[in-house]
């Protein structure tokens, strides 16, 4: 990934223990600087409950591709 995008994307897999509605799987994105107004260094997009790996990963990739034209402000 450039050295100009904000964030590198990776998919999480399961994000909650017990997989309640929605939190099988996640993309998170990890700011590559710190953001005001978000806390830590990390966000997770959690996908919806019948969301695949192979559907994750691909929006992992896609957000992988176009990276440097998203800016986390």
């Amino acid at each position: 990934m450039s050295d100009s995008a904000c964030f590198k994307p990776r998919v999480i897999e399961p994000v909650a223990a017990n997989r309640p509605e929605g939190l099988g799987l996640a993309v998170e994105l990890w700011l590559a600087h710190p953001v005001d107004g978000i806390a830590g260094r990390a966000v997770q997009i959690h996908l919806r409950s019948d969301a695949k790996m192979a559907q994750a990963e691909t929006l992992r990739d896609l957000l992988h591709v176009i990276g440097t034209e998203i800016v986390v402000t």
